[in-house]
């Protein structure tokens, strides 16, 4: 009689945990599914800001007007000889505004004044140095630009 009534006891209990386990199992496929989902959609990586590449670009308000604050170094170079120039030029179709500007770059950079949101070229003149040019989208100027002029290749742009 003790075999069978524990025999009986074990196939109660199977029955019992069997039922409970019936209605777990889906749910954690459920879960085990959603959960590989989760992991599986690609989530876009954030990206330091590039000069000249912006996302989502703002619009720009055509009378708004900035002053551009722009330190020149030059690669191998404590101080940057004296004489170093830098000039602005307006884009012909976004910034007829802006003629030809040119400054002296002094130990704390040069400043272009009152200059429109628009697409300018710099032309960088530093003795020892070939005349170095890079186009620069004002919209996305923040204060200050740093320019990295190197002996050899285009000049690094960072803001």
């Amino acid at each position: 009689m003790i075999g069978t009534s524990l025999g009986m006891l074990n196939t109660d209990f199977l029955e019992r945990n069997i039922t409970k386990f019936k209605t777990r199992i889906p749910t954690l496929i459920l879960c085990v599914a959603l959960l590989r989902l989760a992991v599986a959609v690609p989530v876009p990586q954030d990206e330091p800001d590039k000069p000249g590449t912006s996302p989502a670009k703002k619009p720009v308000d055509k009378k708004a007007k900035i002053n551009v604050h722009i330190i020149v170094s030059a690669q191998a170079r404590h101080v940057l000889p004296s004489g170093s120039k830098i000039d602005l030029l307006g884009n012909e179709q976004t910034c007829q505004d802006v003629q030809r500007l040119q400054h002296s770059i002094g130990p704390d950079g040069a400043t272009f004044l009152d200059l429109p949101l628009c697409k300018v070229k710099l032309k960088i003149y530093i003795t020892g140095f070939d005349t170095k040019t890079v186009s620069v989208d004002l919209a996305d100027y923040k204060d200050p630009m740093r320019i990295l002029v190197k002996s050899n290749g285009p000049p690094v742009i960072s803001w």
